[in-house]
């Protein structure tokens, strides 16, 4: 009998190929509670042995020899063989604060939060309800501090004020912008590096959160200006983020709402990760307004983690549109085709969708 090695493809028909995906949660859970004890901003100092580690992360020795080397086993952590830890390389990039450029780990302590949120599937399968999302957070929180309670449930006609929460205290807005930059960075960076943006003088992020997307752009492209468009309280933030990354003199923001005023006018406006949020005639009242700002010849361009035409193969696109819909009142994810197809009624031409980065994909299309 041969020992499979580690890592080895799982033989055809192998009950762990369910049970490696009922136990996921592990993984995620160990990710995310390390960004939360700090095991990588503490590392991003200096390397460290096992019991230096967990005195600076004030966490007891028993399970910490398992938790670490699991993050090593993920490609997350690196140890050599005199027991000293230091952050991978991939993790050197995208988890180390010092980096507000690159970091994600805003995105995962919003995710952290709201881990418990999901915990109450069931209950809204069953019942057609959806989430209330505030309530999950809180909910976890109380389960944290020995508390009880599933998360609520609200009637899908309830009031969906998402964004008003998630912006109601100054610390609620910089953590909700911080998970949004984390988000989409993947896309950003592959829309900076790859979309030709010649012909292109000036380019709006409509739903910019603190301008993450403009700053990848805008460091490659130094013919461009941007404008960050969304609600006036993420202003501050955003043009914090801005200047930490050197490009305050080339981008502005625009406060205002996109539900009940125009976008702001440019030769290319980007919408990444924001119909999602929203109902159908909502989608659509938003590529209208688009196609309104935009100029003859100017360019939409829509990033979100695609549903395939057949809702056969993209998982993360499912279960992105799947939370979007249990958390929202009218939220859901959409494929490239539906998208095309709502870009041409509104009198886009020249429809193509593109792969981004991952599960992210783009749908560009010219007035």
């Amino acid at each position: 009998m041969t020992t499979p090695q580690p890592g080895a493809a799982l033989p055809a028909g192998s009950p762990h190929a369910i049970i490696d995906v009922a136990v996921a949660f592990w993984k995620s859970k160990a990710l995310l509670s390390a960004v939360e004890l700090g095991v990588f901003e503490e590392l991003a100092a200096g390397p460290a042995t096992r019991p230096d580690l967990t005195r600076k992360l004030g966490i007891a020795g028993r399970g910490a020899a398992d938790f670490l080397d699991a993050l090593v086993s993920m490609g997350l952590l690196e140890r050599d063989d005199t027991g000293v830890y230091r952050n991978s390389p991939l993790a050197d990039r995208y988890l180390d604060p010092r980096k507000p450029a690159t970091d994600i780990s805003g995105y995962l302590s919003f995710l952290n939060a709201g881990f418990g949120c999901w915990t109450g599937l069931t209950a809204a399968l069953r019942s057609g309800g959806r989430l209330d999302f505030s309530a999950a957070l809180a909910a976890s929180q109380a389960a944290d501090q020995g508390g009880a309670g599933d998360p609520k449930l609200v009637d899908t006609g309830a009031a969906d004020d998402t964004f008003g929460e998630a912006y109601a205290a100054p610390d609620q807005v910089t953590g909700f912008l911080r998970a949004m930059t984390g988000y989409s960075m993947g896309a950003n960076q592959a829309l900076a590096e790859r979309y030709d943006w010649s012909g292109v003088r000036t380019v709006a992020d409509v739903g910019c959160a603190e301008g993450s997307l403009l700053a990848q752009v805008l460091s490659r492209h130094p013919h461009l200006q941007g404008i960050g468009f969304d609600l006036p309280v993420v202003g501050t933030g955003f043009d914090a983020h801005l200047k930490r990354v050197g490009l305050a003199d080339r981008a502005r923001f625009a406060g205002g709402d996109f539900l009940t005023g125009p976008l702001p006018v440019a030769d290319a406006i980007v919408m990444g990760h924001v119909l999602h949020d929203w109902d159908l005639d909502t989608k659509k009242m938003l590529i209208g307004k688009a196609y309104d700002a935009l100029p003859r010849g100017g360019r939409l361009l829509i990033y979100e983690s695609l549903i395939d035409d057949d809702r056969r193969e993209r998982t993360t696109g499912l279960l992105i549109s799947l939370n979007v819909s249990t958390v929202s009142a009218g939220g859901l994810g959409y494929t490239g085709a539906e998208c095309g197809d709502w870009m041409r009624a509104a009198g886009f031409r020249d429809i193509a969708v593109s792969h981004l980065d991952g599960p992210e994909y783009l749908v560009a299309g010219v007035k």
